[in-house]
């Protein structure tokens, strides 16, 4: 039953998060001011934060005027989510072309998605700043402050919750990890080890804590 569970799961993770319909009402000139400011607000979002990010920036970076701001985004909390959207859209692409397609096994794309995390906050690291989860920091700053943004976040971790857990009911089916493992569970502590290695990375400016829960995930299914 479980198995069966997780399939489910898997196809909402397969799903496409982008709500296509926003699109399809713009013109391509529309669209390209749109993507500028979720281009420039992500980024600011991102190295910044939320408060300490102000529209007027965003604005600036993004080389639009308020008029075509407030077209698209009718305050500061619709273009944040906007972006969580628009965020995750972009690593489901990368996730499902540069990890899932290039795997040879299910385990084996587990421990690449967890390995193309601890690259990104390598990288960060070179280039001067570790910046996080940028779903993670939303819920840091949001998460009892805007209802909506809230269930934006969340929705995000149930579908990369999902994503693990599916990786995991196909590797118990083939033989990779025992059976006695339970996916859905495991899948929980594997998505909580994971943001709370990345938060610790974020905190002490080093990349370390996640190799290190990566480390630990890997060796305990390996000999699972």
């Amino acid at each position: 039953m479980q198995f069966d569970r997780a399939a489910s799961k898997a196809d909402t993770w397969k799903k496409k998060y982008t709500d296509w319909s926003v699109f399809m009402s713009l013109s391509e000139k529309a669209l390209a001011t749109r993507q500028r400011i979720l281009t420039a607000a992500s980024a600011l979002f991102y190295l910044h934060g939320y408060h300490a990010t102000g529209l007027d920036k965003v604005i600036r970076r993004a080389g639009v005027t308020k008029g075509n701001f407030y077209y698209h985004f009718p305050s500061k909390e619709a273009l944040a989510i906007a972006s969580l959207d628009w965020q995750f859209s972009r690593i489901s692409r990368e996730i499902q072309e540069q990890v899932l397609d290039r795997s040879d096994t299910s385990l084996d794309a587990l421990f690449a998605l967890l390995e193309s995390m601890a690259a990104r906050q390598k990288q960060q690291h070179q280039e001067g700043q570790i910046c996080g989860c940028y779903f993670g920091n939303f819920s840091l700053e949001l998460s009892t402050a805007s209802q909506e943004t809230a269930a934006k976040v969340n929705e995000v971790f149930s579908r990369l919750q999902a994503l693990i857990e599916s990786l995991l009911v196909k590797a118990v089916a083939a033989g990779q990890i025992s059976r006695e493992l339970d996916p859905a569970r495991f899948a929980a502590i594997v998505l909580g080890q994971i943001e709370g290695a990345i938060l610790l990375d974020k905190a002490r400016q080093t990349p370390t804590q996640l190799d290190a829960s990566i480390d630990f995930i890997k060796d305990y299914l390996s000999g699972c």
